[in-house]
Order: structure tokens, then C-alpha cells, then sequence
């Protein structure tokens, strides 16, 4: 245990893993953690249950909460080092708005960096390793916790928003190209491998086995998020997949709001209008849903020119993500850091 703990723990607080049983009391936290960062906090439930499920994924290893002495819960995180090579492990925090400053924060991120460490009996030895950590670039309480310890800003990215009261025009597909919803589950490997490549020159990318990948892709998509093949466009020329686009009616953070995961084009179809194509049909799709507004994360630095497309067609941007990292181990960096 650490010495940080050590004093929560003296001052009454409770130190432990999560549990199911604690999910409840825990969402209503992130939520209030994230009406304070963002201005918007509808997770539900079932998310995180079964986020919580994933494979490799455990409870009594990769989280810790700490509970108020009145057994209010007021900061919790996740530690996600389940694939190999585990590179840049993942840390997702949150605090409550009313218990920053309270130590809690302080100690469980130091928590979570320690315990990164234990990657390294599964990373080549010459590999560098870096735990990494997210944040709106406003939200000071954050930044001033990470800095102090030692984390520095690696990477941004921009939450993109676009409102969809008025018609959306047409798209125009490439020659050749025709666009169908994905057949679940026939269309799956196919289209993880097209996403695979499409994002293989991504900042983080990290090529990894096809089974273990494949699997928590799925999962992922399907149970996590609960992505619907009917919302999932697959653009394609004949039988081969070309590019790809999935969405929601709902986001998982904002109940008024839909939500874009990905989309991505393969490197030989780039250039030719597919990906503002895509994008096109799916606010189509989306609005013949009543759904009034849809947002995505691209990466601000992104090489392929996403950024300008969506601009293009009217998203803009609403707000900007600061990604943290810090260097436990220097070294050959595994991951894509274009």
C-alpha cells in the first residue's frame, strides 16, 4: 500500500478495489465529475458493467476507489494494461467536484503510475514505457494534479460537434463504390481488419496479435458501447471494404446528443471524397432518427487532413483534450508517436 493511502486511511478514509455492488453509487460520481469537466454527464450504468466485464480486465488488480469515512465514494481509477505489449498503459481517473484538493486524487494516480510498472516483465527490453492519462485542457484541478506529479502534456485531440437541424446535403460516392449497413456478425473480421489498417499510421497505434485484438474489438463495440449494425456504413468496392463509419443515437456521455466511434479509410481509397461521403450518409441517418446533434474525438495532429474534413462539412470544434504521459522507462517507443 502506499504511503498516500497509508494517510486517507489514518484519516478515516477507505481504500479498496471496486466491486459490481459499488457501480450505483460510483456512475454517479463519474457523472458529477463529469458535469464538472465537460458541462455534460449522462453515463449510464450498464456501461460500465460491462466495461468492467472485458477480458483481461480485473477488478481487484486494475482499480482502486477511496470512500469518505461517511462511505460516499470521491475518487476512483482504472488502470488498462491488458493487451501486449503494454506500451502506454491507460489511466482513467475521476474525482468529485467537491473533494479535490482532499489527497484523494493525489494518491490514487500515484497508485495507478506505480503499478504500471508491473508492464514492464511483459515489454521488450528495450522498449520505452509510458502510462498515459486524458483531460480537457481547462480543467485546472486535473492539470495541476497530473503536473505535480511529474506528468507532462504528450498529445491533443478536439471533441467535434455537429448540429443537425438543417438538411444535410447528399453524398457523392467515389466511382464504383456502393455503401451498405455491416452484417453482424459475417461482416466482423473483415472490417476490424480494414479498421486496423486504416488506423495503423494513428498517434498510440501499437500492432498487436489478431486474436487478442479482435476479440476486445468486439467486445468493445458491441457490449461496451453497444454499437448497432444498422448505424454501421461500410463503403465498398465489390467485396472489398474501402472505408468504414459507425454511430449511435445516443452518446454514452451526453443522452441529447450522438456519438460518431470511428471512421476510417484504407490508405488506396484515400483522396477521393470517400470519407466526407461516409460522414454525409450518417448524419443522413442519424437526423431520419431525430437525432438533433452528433459529436466525434479526432486527433488534433491528425496527418490525413480529418480534422479539415470535418470542418468541411460543418463540425466544429467544441472542445480539446489534453493527453498526460509520463516516462517510467525510456526506450524504444512501440507505439506510433507521429
Amino acid at each position: 500500500m502506499t504511503e498516500f493511502f497509508k494517510h486517507l486511511i489514518a484519516d478515516g478514509y477507505q481504500v479498496r478495489p471496486a466491486s459490481f455492488d459499488d457501480l450505483p453509487q460510483a456512475v454517479a460520481m463519474f457523472n458529477a465529475a463529469e458535469m464538472e469537466r465537460t458541462g455534460v454527464g449522462d453515463w449510464p450504468i450498464e456501461m460500465f458493467h460491462k466495461s468492467w466485464q472485458q477480458p483481461g480486465f480485473d477488478l481487484a488488480t486494475s482499480t482502486r476507489l477511496v470512500a469518505a469515512p461517511d462511505g460516499s465514494i470521491v475518487g476512483f481509477v482504472e488502470l488498462w494494461d491488458e493487451f501486449d505489449p503494454p506500451a502506454n498503459p491507460w489511466i482513467w481517473q475521476r474525482i468529485h467536484p467537491l473533494w479535490h484538493g482532499s489527497g484523494a486524487g493525489y494518491a490514487l494516480l500515484a497508485w495507478a503510475i506505480d503499478t504500471s510498472q508491473r508492464a514492464l516483465d511483459r515489454l521488450p527490453a528495450d522498449a520505452r514505457l509510458a502510462p498515459k492519462i486524458g483531460v480537457p485542457s481547462t480543467h485546472k484541478p486535473s492539470i495541476e494534479l497530473y503536473e505535480s506529479m511529474g506528468m507532462a502534456p504528450c498529445r491533443y485531440s478536439w471533441r467535434m460537434l455537429i448540429d443537425l437541424h438543417e438538411p444535410v446535403p447528399e453524398p457523392h460516392w467515389p466511382a464504383g463504390i456502393h455503401v451498405r449497413p455491416l452484417r453482424y456478425p459475417e461482416d466482423l473480421e473483415a472490417t476490424f481488419l480494414a479498421e486496423e489498417e486504416a488506423f495503423e499510421e494513428h498517434w498510440g497505434y501499437v500492432k498487436r496479435p489478431f486474436e487478442e485484438t479482435f476479440a476486445h474489438w468486439k467486445y468493445q463495440n458491441f457490449e461496451v458501447s453497444g454499437l448497432k449494425p444498422e448505424l454501421w456504413f461500410l463503403a465498398l468496392e465489390g467485396d472489398q471494404i474501402a472505408g468504414l463509419i459507425n454511430s449511435q443515437k445516443r452518446s454514452p456521455m451526453d443522452a441529447h446528443k450522438g456519438w460518431i466511434p470511428n471512421l476510417g479509410v484504407r490508405k488506396a481509397y484515400r483522396r477521393r471524397g470517400l470519407g466526407q461521403a461516409l460522414l454525409l450518409h450518417t448524419f443522413r441517418a442519424l437526423q431520419q432518427r431525430d437525432v438533433p446533434a452528433a459529436y466525434l474525438f479526432v486527433d488534433a495532429a491528425n496527418k490525413t487532413g480529418a480534422t479539415r474534413l470535418y470542418q468541411r462539412v460543418g463540425m466544429r470544434v467544441e472542445l480539446e483534450i489534453t493527453y498526460y504521459e509520463i516516462e517510467l522507462r525510456p526506450g524504444r517507443d512501440l507505439a506510433v508517436a507521429d
